[in-house]
């Protein structure tokens, strides 16, 4: 198996860790210093920034959970070039404050080292989220 194989590895297992609704096992797919990246208007959506470490990463799904319900969370490809994964993917929530759901697709970047994920970058229609956590239903 090529390192490009093992590292979209490496985060396959995390999602499907993860869609299981088995943190234990997602967290160890995770180094623990990893930096974990929302990227988008952290007045708007509380769980954007960055995020570091396992605690990091735990207040992030805590900030998360907090204001969605994740319906969906699926990669559609997952691409590794050496130490790092290309993702595409498809996330399916609801607000809970608004009742809303948003659909839509997502961008990752992922850096693996000796099989743990180090950095996650999550690039996704923001605006569509944020509507969906302050509109009314």
């Amino acid at each position: 198996m090529s390192s490009d194989q093992d590292s979209a590895g490496v985060v396959r297992r995390f999602f499907e860790a993860f869609n299981a609704g088995d943190m234990e096992a997602a967290f160890a797919a995770l180094s623990p210093d990893i930096e974990w990246t929302y990227h988008g208007p952290r007045d708007r959506i509380p769980f954007a920034g960055t995020f570091v470490g396992h605690a990091g990463v735990q207040d992030f799904f805590a900030r998360a959970g907090e204001v969605i319900e994740v319906k969906e969370m699926t990669p559609l490809a997952l691409v590794g070039v050496g130490d790092r994964v290309f993702g595409r993917g498809i996330e399916h929530s609801r607000s809970l404050a608004t009742g809303r759901e948003y659909r839509v697709q997502w961008s990752h970047i992922y850096a693996v080292k000796d099989g743990l994920m180090t950095r996650f970058d999550e690039f996704i229609d923001t605006a569509a989220v944020a509507e969906c956590l302050t509109a009314e239903p």
